[in-house]
């Protein structure tokens, strides 16, 4: 390896192997980090990911190739490369007995920081997460997010040369993920290089470059924008009145593809087809309805779940067919939930806070909140779980208060970690939600081959769950939670960690089973996710502070929003997080989002005049989802602050 070519890159790896017994994690990658650059892993849950950066700490050897960091060998030269690296793995490495100020101070002083260099660091640390308020609690009392940050933080505190994050944003919530993101930020601009892994595609527009990894081998690799141009389909968006019937309807009968994208239908069409009168004209003349139900069309560019999905593109069997179970759901009136005034003490501390609400029978409600804010508290509570301290709740027609046994025989539960057993197979799995269920012989061996079968797990049968990739495991989950024929079904972020494709699959089974008349509740940190829920909830500090339909609730806001470009995206980005006449800054890949309750020329001009922002041009936009959660949160806190 010549010198002059290490000198080029902060990280260089070449020819990368690692096997776990007969097992290849990673097959054969190379890699070279620009100075400064922040790097993206992508992919999903067994991608390679997480291998790939544990070598490149030096916490495992490869089996084969090399790796330097800043010029030197990470396995000859370990002491040097602990110095030059701040780390973060999944599980945050915290010590969960010691409050968010001692983890900060035992890490600097671990890494030789004078009191002086260590104290000013952890204050703009603090500060920057918005963890001063928590600096005295115990690291185990934190939440999911609050985690993440700290664990950022320890990471960041000697200003590292390469900061190594290994799925940092992952399972929580926007604001927390802003907070991260924003930390980041803060060091980019000082030099500092950044590879992180992930599995959300929004975040590798973030990225100067990405790797998309999958099997352990990369894809491809380059700018988003240039992996982008990879996608070789035109894409229109469109929306529908019946948005699942109308996409199944395409994909059946015409020779376009199209997913559900939030909520909108996306079309795939051969590249050529460009002309929009030319696409509806294709799609009247394909379906048997002589016109689909579908309106405002416009061709869109594509995203990074369209660059991995085409990667992955795969021959599909247009005309194979789930054989549906005939859910024959007893019945429950039109509303499935109905709580009212449920409140939840553990002690003085209120985990829900006095929440009233309604679903109807076949509707898909979406929970939203920072962690910590009593989605799984409120779940448990609508499952039978947990009693409330007050209030009420009927859930498949049952009082959970006096009936919480027959509420649990009308719910399915499909948990964060899929709720399987990894040491039993496929079918052992199967037979033992048959038998908890008390399913007849007959009804046991249907519903066991309707689920196989919906998890495309046909021929394997016999494998451990252990075994299985996550799109998989997640499926055989939500089989698993359905085999009784549920009325409800409540999912705690079902899709973390698994990719585009098997996202996209089962939400179409979702689809299916709201058609049915069951009904679903899902909590999810996806906000393309919550925009296909008929009814969103957002909660926080344990109240239930907006819900309505997702149309509703980002037209229902009371300042406009507004997309900045810029020259120096990173540099205006901090510059506008100071301006007090700005409700909230966001980033969004290369743009940036903000909020102002001014009129749209007052905030054209202070922005475009102020030349130190370096903004090139300002849009006025309708808001996202995202956007609409971070306002009513952020409002949430203000009121409390000020004892509204």
């Amino acid at each position: 390896m010549e010198v002059e070519t290490l000198k080029d890159y902060i990280v260089f790896a070449e020819n990368l192997n690692k096997n776990y017994q007969t097992n290849a994690a990673v097959k054969d990658i190379s890699l070279k980090v620009k100075y400064g650059e922040i790097f993206g892993l992508i992919g999903a849950d067994g991608a390679g990911k997480t291998s790939t950066i544990q070598m490149l700490c030096g916490l495992i050897n490869p089996s084969s190739g090399l790796i330097f960091i800043d010029g030197h060998n990470v396995e000859k030269e370990p002491d040097i490369i602990r110095s030059k690296i701040g780390y973060m793995s999944q599980d945050f490495t915290l010590y969960l007995d010691m409050s968010v100020d001692e983890n900060i101070d035992f890490i600097g002083k671990l890494k030789g920081m004078s009191d002086k260099e260590l104290g000013e660091r952890k204050e703009r640390l603090l500060s920057f997460s918005r963890m001063e308020p928590f600096r005295n609690r115990r690291a185990d009392a934190l939440s999911g997010g609050m985690k993440k940050k700290l664990g950022l933080s320890c990471a960041l505190i000697h200003k590292p040369r390469v900061l190594i994050l290994d799925e940092p944003t992952t399972a929580v919530d926007p604001i927390s993920r802003g907070d991260l993101w924003r930390i980041l930020y803060e060091f980019i601009i000082q030099g500092i290089t950044v590879i992180m892994s992930t599995p959300y595609m929004d975040e590798a527009e973030r990225c100067n470059r990405v790797a998309l990894m999958q099997d352990g081998e990369i894809l491809a690799c380059d700018t988003p924008e240039k992996l982008k141009k990879m996608v070789d389909r035109n894409i229109f968006s469109c929306k529908s009145r019946y948005i699942n019937a109308t996409c199944r309807e395409i994909n059946e009968k015409t020779d376009f593809s199209s997913q559900i994208y939030g909520d909108q239908m996306r079309i795939f069409t051969p590249t050529g087809t460009e002309d929009l009168s030319l696409v509806k004209t294709l799609l009247s003349k394909n379906t048997k309805n002589n016109g689909l139900d579908i309106y405002d069309v416009k061709k869109v560019s594509p995203n990074m779940d369209d660059v991995y999905m085409e990667l992955l593109a795969r021959e599909t069997d247009k005309n194979k067919k789930l054989d549906w179970i005939p859910f024959n759901l007893p019945e429950i009136g039109k509303k499935a939930i109905e709580i009212s005034n449920v409140t939840k003490m553990f002690k003085d501390f209120m985990a829900v806070n006095n929440v009233s609400f309604s679903i109807d029978t076949g509707s898909i409600l979406g929970l939203l909140g920072p962690n910590g804010a009593g989605k799984t508290t409120l779940i448990k509570i609508m499952c039978g779980l947990l009693p409330p301290t007050k209030g009420e709740a009927v859930v498949a027609g049952y009082d959970i208060a006096t009936q919480a046994g027959l509420v649990k025989e009308r719910i399915g539960y499909m948990s964060q970690l899929f709720s399987l057993y990894p040491d039993l197979t496929v079918e052992q799995n199967l037979d033992l939600y048959a038998s908890i269920y008390s399913l007849n012989k007959k009804d046991r061996k249907i519903r066991k081959d309707w689920v196989i079968d919906l998890a495309g797990l046909r021929g394997m049968e016999k494998y451990l769950t252990s075994d299985l990739v996550g799109g998989w495991k997640q499926k055989l989950a939500l089989g698993c939670s359905v085999v009784h024929q549920p009325s409800v079904l409540f999912l705690d972020e079902p899709t973390s960690g698994v990719d585009p494709v098997a996202r996209q699959e089962f939400w179409d089974v979702i689809y299916r089973f709201s058609e049915e008349g069951i009904t679903i509740v899902v909590t999810t940190h996806f906000m393309d996710e919550a925009d296909r829920c008929n009814m969103l909830g957002l909660m926080n500090w344990g109240n239930l502070i907006a819900m309505d339909h997702p149309e509703a609730l980002k037209k229902g806001l009371p300042v406009d929003f507004y997309e900045l470009s810029s020259t120096s995206t990173l540099e205006s980005f901090d510059k506008l997080l100071s301006l007090d006449h700005l409700n909230q800054v966001s980033l969004y890949g290369e743009k940036i989002h903000i909020s102002s309750e001014m009129d749209a020329e007052s905030i054209q001009n202070r922005i475009m005049e102020d030349k130190s922002l370096c903004i090139t041009s300002i849009t006025k936009i309708d808001p996202i989802l995202e956007d609409v959660f971070i306002y009513h949160v952020l409002e949430s806190e203000r009121q409390v602050e000020n004892n509204i």
